[in-house]
């Protein structure tokens, strides 16, 4: 049974338009549908409709309302949306759509939750997420990912010949208030890393690049430009410019896609001349929705 890969949020954690923001491409945004960019998440889907989902950012009701329209993913049975859950790391838009699991929404059962012990240890030590934990809404599953030993784990075994799902989480570098931050290998065919604090600061950032035949990679912003008077380390990402002068000689042997785009970031309009300068170089631009098959 095939497996695909969904893009269900190719924004930044406010996603697109941002919550308080007039800027043009935000008001741009609320008024045409299509240039609406929810929070990060990806899914994978396969034909009997089990899914798998990497974080749970706060736009997850809309990202299940698109999910419906898959007929695969509308045919699902099981009490709870998805089948599991990893979590890369505790920043708003990658865990705080977890709130929809509890009770009050979907009221989920025993739901798998991977992340790591870091991370799990968050969970269930603070509100309102421990009584998600407490109420056996979900299911915390350590990785055991760490700098030194980068974890993999099968979280959908499968019947027969099809081969079942993998995860390797993949400790990578970012700012860590509350816990530290993986990167997600699928299969080993899917890499997907959407925070990360530079490439350069990731000393095995272009061996994993090089393995995966798809990558989705943080492009949260375009260049340095683009944030006049902002202190960098307190939102310290890889400008795109960056990212293409690191893998592009990388980026002809293999699918490179960029995501996790700020609402600042010009590569959100397709026709800006940056959105054209990336894919000159070979890259992509994530869509929502965006199908990959593995």
């Amino acid at each position: 049974m095939p497996l695909t890969v969904y893009i269900l949020g190719s924004g930044q954690d406010g996603g697109l338009p941002q919550f308080g923001s007039r800027m043009a491409a935000d008001m741009h945004a609320r008024v045409d549908p299509l240039a609406v960019r929810l929070g990060p998440s990806i899914c994978v889907l396969d034909d009997d409709g089990r899914c798998f989902l990497v974080d749970v950012s706060p736009d997850i009701k809309e990202q299940e309302n698109r999910l419906l329209a898959v007929p695969a993913y509308a045919r699902r049975a099981g009490v709870n949306p998805f089948d599991g859950v990893l979590l890369t790391h505790a920043h708003m838009g990658h865990y705080a759509g977890l709130v929809h699991f509890g009770r009050e929404a979907a009221n989920c059962r025993g739901l798998p939750v991977y992340c790591t012990e870091k991370m799990a240890s968050f969970l269930a030590a603070n509100a309102p997420w421990e009584q998600l934990v407490k109420l056996e809404n979900i299911e915390l599953r350590s990785v055991g990912a760490t700098l030194a030993s980068p974890a993999s784990v099968t979280v959908l075994p499968r019947a027969g010949q099809a081969p079942p799902l993998q995860i390797r989480a993949i400790p990578v570098p970012h700012r860590g208030e509350y816990t530290d931050t993986v990167g997600v290998s699928i299969n080993e065919k899917l890499l997907y890393v959407p925070d990360i604090d530079n490439w350069d600061a990731w000393p095995a950032a272009r061996e994993e690049v090089a393995k995966h035949e798809v990558c989705l990679l943080d492009a949260t912003f375009y260049s340095r430009e683009e944030l006049p008077g902002r202190d960098l380390r307190e939102i310290s990402h890889p400008f795109i410019t960056d990212t293409l002068a690191k893998f592009g000689d990388l980026a002809k042997g293999r699918r490179i896609i960029l995501t996790h785009f700020n609402h600042s970031n010009p590569v959100c309009d397709p026709g800006s001349k940056e959105a054209r300068s990336v894919q000159a170089a070979g890259f992509e631009l994530a869509q929502e929705m965006m199908a990959i098959a593995l």
